[in-house]
């Protein structure tokens, strides 16, 4: 013979005809099951409505805040729908914008590696010129320069310019080797002389005895020379200089 059927409810099993008191267990069994889910939903119908009362203040004052602010910027809807309007109007000069804009960052990824090490090199080097001073340099030079910059007027820097050739080819004749050499044995000689400045100046008979050394003979020679130019009128221009201009000074006049 066949087993009775068996049915579920709710997990529970129940079995086909029995005694009636197995029958009033599993009619126990099943209420208690039925209770608990109604317990069960209740409990989270009232969560719910805790939430929904913890929520409805701080959602109706954002709604009127929201509100509040939409009224104040009421005028900058049509702004925005203007921009709006613009940009649809414009996307395909927007698109053209795009691909460039596109390429110039893919072109950037690429040489980001490359231009790394350059990066580094030059960061290296500048650190070389900085540690040798270069920069230290540069700084003085430029605070000397606006020190010349601000000594210097305009007209002065006017005829410079306008006798810029003849100091530049005075400066060329003074660098010459046999110049130089002079300068130098004449600050030399200079040197020892106010090392021995401390004794008796020489007397006329020992500078006339010293007349008898040829080389003293030839430095007048050259002092006479340089008196004779200082004091000759000034020579014909070389072909090619510009005029030399200068400050007219006033002489002042011999009273009577």
């Amino acid at each position: 013979m066949a087993p009775a059927p068996i049915t579920t409810y709710g997990g529970f099993a129940a079995a086909g005809p029995g005694s009636v008191e197995e029958r009033l267990d599993r009619l126990a069994l099943q209420l208690d099951y039925l209770t608990g889910e109604l317990q069960r939903q209740r409990h989270q119908r009232e969560r719910w409505q805790e939430l929904v009362d913890d929520l409805s203040p701080l959602v109706e004052q954002a709604m009127g805040s929201a509100i509040n602010h939409l009224a104040e910027d009421e005028c900058q809807f049509s702004e925005l729908w203007k921009l709006a309007h613009t940009f649809v109007q414009n996307a395909a000069v927007l698109e053209a914008w795009i691909g460039p804009l596109r390429a110039m960052s893919a072109l950037a990824d690429e040489l980001g590696p490359l231009a790394a090490p350059a990066v580094s090199s030059l960061n290296d080097k500048l650190q070389q010129l900085d540690e040798r001073g270069y920069f230290r340099f540069l700084r003085e030079a430029a605070a000397l320069v606006d020190k010349v910059v601000t000594s210097f007027t305009e007209q002065d820097v006017r005829l410079l310019g306008e006798n810029i050739v003849l100091i530049l080819q005075t400066v060329k004749q003074m660098t010459q080797p046999e110049v130089m050499s002079l300068l130098g044995r004449t600050a030399l000689a200079v040197q020892e002389d106010d090392s021995d400045g401390a004794g008796e100046p020489p007397s006329f008979l020992a500078l006339v005895k010293q007349m008898r050394d040829p080389r003293v003979r030839r430095g007048l020679a050259r002092l006479v020379a340089t008196l004779r130019a200082v004091g000759a009128e000034s020579p014909a221009r070389p072909a090619g200089l510009p005029q030399a201009t200068a400050p007219q000074e006033k002489l002042p006049t011999a009273s009577r």
